[in-house]
C-alpha cells in the first residue's frame, strides 16, 4: 500500500497546527514521516520539508512554544505591506475561481512592490527550513505559475534549490516576490487550492492535514478539500482528512496571520494529535474504506 501525506497551507498558524499535530501523534506512537510521498502547499511545504528531513516533531513544537518567551521564529518576515496583507482574501477568492483568476493574481504578483528582493526572500526561507539539501524522502511542493495560472509540483529534479522551492510555494502575492525556477516565475501554491489534495492522485492511502480558521471562510476551505477527497476516493484511494478540532479552532481565532497565537495553536494541536492517534493508526493499517 503506497501512502501519501498532504499538508495544507494557511500561514504561520498552519505551520504551528501541523507541527503540533505531528508532535501529538508522534508522542502517542504514530509518526507522519514514514510515507511514500509528502505533498506540501505553502505552510505545508515548510512542515513537509522539516518532517521529510527527519526533524523531531516534538522539537518543532517545542521551538514554537518557546516563542511565548520571546524567542523569534527563524526567518520571520520583518517588513511587509499591511494593505497587501488585507488584500489576500480577495486574491484567494479570485484565484480559487479557476485558471483565469490565477493568471490575474499572477499578474498582480509580478507587478507588486514588495519589501525584499527575490534573493533575500529565498535566503530567508532557507533560514526557516534550516537545510540546504533536498530530503532523501520523496516530497513535492506545490506552486502556481504566474504566467499561465497552472500548478507545478516542485521536486528534486525541478531545477530548484530546496529553499527556492519552499519560497515559491509560500510566495504570497504582494508580500513576497515571485520565485524564478528554470525560467518560470512562481507564486504561492495556495492560490490554486489550500491543500491541493487532488494532486496526490495515484496513492492508495492519503492522509490530509487541512488547516483552516473558524467561520465561513474556513468552512469553504474544508468543503473544497472534502470535494477533492471524494474525487480521490472515486479513483480508488482511501482518504482521511483531519482539520482543526474545536479547541484548535479556538486557539487559531479569526486572524490566521497572527504569529503571537502560534504557541497556543501548537499546544491545542498537540492535544488534538494525541486524541486522533487511533484514527490515524487505523487508517494507515486498515485495507478498508474510510
Amino acid at each position: 500500500m503506497r501512502k501519501a501525506l498532504v499538508l495544507s497551507g494557511g500561514g504561520p498558524l498552519a505551520v504551528a497546527w501541523a507541527c503540533g499535530m505531528a508532535a501529538g501523534l508522534a508522542r502517542a506512537g504514530v509518526a507522519l514521516n514514514p510515507v511514500d510521498f509528502i505533498l506540501g502547499t505553502s505552510a505545508g511545504a515548510i512542515v513537509g520539508v522539516l518532517l521529510a528531513s527527519g526533524r523531531d516533531p516534538s522539537e518543532l513544537a517545542d521551538a514554537i512554544l518557546a516563542e511565548a518567551s520571546g524567542v523569534p521564529p527563524p526567518g520571520a518576515m520583518r517588513d511587509y505591506s499591511s494593505a497587501a496583507l488585507l488584500r489576500l482574501p480577495e486574491l484567494f477568492a479570485m484565484s480559487h475561481g479557476g485558471t483565469a483568476g490565477c493568471i490575474d493574481v499572477g499578474s498582480y504578483a509580478l507587478s507588486a512592490t514588495v519589501s525584499e528582493t527575490e534573493t533575500d526572500y529565498v535566503d530567508r526561507m532557507q533560514r526557516v527550513i534550516g537545510t540546504q539539501e533536498w530530503p532523501d524522502a520523496d516530497i513535492g511542493l506545490v506552486a502556481v505559475d504566474t504566467a499561465n495560472g497552472t500548478p507545478a509540483i516542485l521536486r528534486r529534479d525541478s531545477g530548484a534549490t530546496i529553499a527556492a522551492a519552499v519560497a515559491a510555494s509560500c510566495c504570497l502575492p504582494g508580500l513576497s516576490p515571485p520565485v524564478t525556477i528554470a525560467g518560470r516565475r512562481y507564486m504561492d501554491g495556495g492560490m490554486r487550492s489550500t491543500a491541493n489534495a487532488d494532486l496526490a492522485a495515484g496513492f492508495d492511502a492519503i492522509l490530509v492535514l487541512c488547516f483552516h480558521s473558524p467561520g465561513q471562510p474556513g468552512e469553504r476551505i474544508l468543503t473544497r478539500v472534502r470535494a477533492q477527497a471524494e474525487t480521490l476516493r472515486h479513483g480508488g484511494a482511501r482518504v482521511c482528512v483531519l482539520s482543526p478540532d474545536p479547541a484548535s479552532l479556538a486557539a487559531i481565532g479569526s486572524r490566521a496571520m497572527d504569529v503571537a497565537r502560534r504557541p497556543d495553536v501548537v499546544r491545542a494541536a498537540s492535544a488534538q494529535g494525541a486524541a486522533d492517534v487511533d484514527r490515524v493508526r487505523e487508517f494507515f493499517d486498515s485495507q478498508g474504506s474510510v
